[in-house]
């Protein structure tokens, strides 16, 4: 850390250089009338395990659900819906939003209360980032604070197969692949070669 000397008057010494610093470091102008909304991340969660850990859809899944979060006034945590085609358009590889996700709640950043589908009716999953209170006023749980390196080690060795077979498992069906066909051709191509 930089020693203070009391007759240095460049920008890092105290008075009025100080105060145009805090100017610029403080919430956007506009925050306070709602206009312009914004999330505060802290240094530990930035730089802890579960975060620094994250894949580049498993960031993009994040932080598309805290835009959602502010686009909510930062009211709806808990009851916060992104659908798939709002996570695609976000960046998130469309055939890896179901992994993304996973990797989210195993690190604890988000919860995930599952939806489901039936009788023409659909149910979304609902989020809650972790780190922030929920709507019905609960302080955050900070789960992420539980992950350690090694937990995340697991996870991209190990876990992320676990998951993505138990998501295989959930009520799908397995399509069959346009290449390898179990109807058989209507003409045999032999037939035509030799005539």
């Amino acid at each position: 850390m930089a020693e203070f000397n009391s007759r240095d008057k460049s920008r890092t010494s105290a008075g009025k250089t100080l105060s145009l610093v805090r100017k610029y470091t403080k919430p956007p102008r506009g925050s306070d009338d709602g206009s312009l909304r914004w999330q505060w991340l802290t240094i530990q969660l930035l730089e802890s395990p579960a975060f620094t850990s994250l894949s580049a859809n498993a960031s993009r899944a994040f932080f598309r659900i805290i835009i959602e979060h502010t686009a909510h006034a930062a009211l709806e945590n808990g009851r916060l819906l992104v659908t798939h085609a709002q996570f695609v358009s976000y960046g998130v590889t469309g055939e890896y939003v179901a992994d993304a996700l996973d990797e989210l709640e195993y690190k604890g950043l988000i919860k995930v209360r599952r939806g489901r589908a039936g009788s023409g009716v659909a149910h979304p999953n609902l989020f809650t980032l972790t780190f922030v209170g929920n709507h019905e006023g609960a302080p955050p749980t900070d789960d992420w604070r539980r992950c350690t390196p090694e937990r995340c080690r697991k996870w991209s060795e190990i876990d992320r197969k676990l998951a993505a077979d138990k998501r295989g498992r959930v009520g799908r069906k397995k399509k069959t692949p346009l290449r390898d066909s179990e109807i058989p051709p209507l003409r045999d191509p032999e037939i035509r070669r030799a005539s």
